[in-house]
């Protein structure tokens, strides 16, 4: 039976967003890995790891029995009334049911559910028994993957150069920062000023720039807690509202906009319609960013530091980090 792969909301889910077709996760990653794309992209996965292959192979035949189960369960409620029926014993099934299960019937149920509702997108829980894969522990799984996503996301930056005909000599190391709320990149390092100005050029187009920051910022370690407070309240902001913090106007801790209107009410409506967020987590999102807000009121967005990232970059280890990573206030 041959039955797509990928992700696709068959019943319709409000707090799930939709696509015209099953998006695979997985060929997208081999087709990254295999492209030598000129494209940067801050997460990068080995597709033939032996944890990819395994998960894989699983869902191949997960797909089988998720399309299955949609033959016979007209709605998303008749997809959990079957399934908790299946692991648990009953049709109506509750947090407490699914939390006092054991590890391994618990990971089959939530794989199943997910790939039933869902489709599959290369993220079964490893705890499930059927997938022939032994975790490595949490540090060696970790470096494999860092190493894995540096591998890559140097070789979309030579293939960036390459394809525009610039060429480093070995000697050469580029320095690039970062201005975190507008994801510009700026590069520096090298003498040349008409390849520093080709260079920048390349990493502000498109998306390579602020996918390159994305890999800095999660690959930079000990960062400074008020700068990444400042760094995200700011986006937040913007990805919600549309309006830009340090544009806003503080009266008695409160954050205004040039019209008059609180953000806060402009942030609730953003939360509302954005279907990128799941109802059950709305509320929790509106408190994660109105808790960064009443910060920045306290602090005071100019009083705090910004959020200053630095990578390097050279034909004998592609990105790097640097010690340089500073903030300035």
């Amino acid at each position: 039976m041959m039955v797509e792969m990928g992700y696709y909301n068959y019943y319709n889910i409000e707090s799930r967003y939709n696509v015209s077709k099953p998006h695979d996760r997985y060929q997208e990653m081999v087709d990254r890995y295999k492209a030598n794309s000129d494209t940067l992209h801050s997460n990068n996965e080995d597709p033939f790891s032996d944890k990819n292959i395994a998960i894989r192979n699983f869902e191949e035949k997960l797909a089988v029995v998720a399309a299955d189960n949609r033959s016979k369960c007209a709605t998303a409620h008749d997809v959990y009334a079957y399934l908790g029926k299946k692991y648990f014993g009953k049709d109506a099934t509750t947090y407490m049911d699914r939390l006092n299960a054991d590890e391994k019937t618990r990971a089959m149920y939530d794989n199943e559910l997910k790939a039933t509702l869902f489709g599959t997108y290369q993220t079964s829980n490893t705890a499930d028994p059927r997938i022939d894969w032994q975790a490595e522990d949490w540090e060696t799984e970790e470096t494999k993957n860092k190493n894995s996503n540096q591998k890559i996301i140097s070789n979309q930056m030579n293939n960036l150069l390459t394809k525009h005909g610039i060429t480093l000599d070995s000697e050469d190391t580029l320095l690039i920062s970062f201005n975190p709320y507008d994801y510009t990149a700026t590069v520096s390092g090298i003498k040349d000023s008409d390849t520093l100005n080709k260079i920048n050029t390349l990493l502000n187009s498109g998306k390579n720039a602020k996918e390159l920051f994305y890999y800095t910022f999660k690959n930079s370690g000990s960062l400074n807690s008020e700068a990444v407070t400042k760094y995200r309240a700011y986006q937040n902001i913007l990805d919600l509202t549309g309006q830009k913090l340090n544009e806003l106007t503080l009266d008695n801790g409160k954050f205004y906009t040039s019209d008059g209107k609180e953000i806060t009410s402009l942030i609730d409506a953003g939360i509302e319609k954005d279907n990128l967020i799941p109802n059950d987590f709305k509320n929790v999102a509106n408190k994660y960013t109105t808790d960064l807000l009443k910060e920045i009121a306290q602090k005071g967005f100019n009083s705090m530091p910004d959020l200053n990232l630095t990578i390097g970059y050279n034909n004998n280890y592609g990105f790097f980090s640097t010690s340089n990573i500073m903030y300035e206030a």
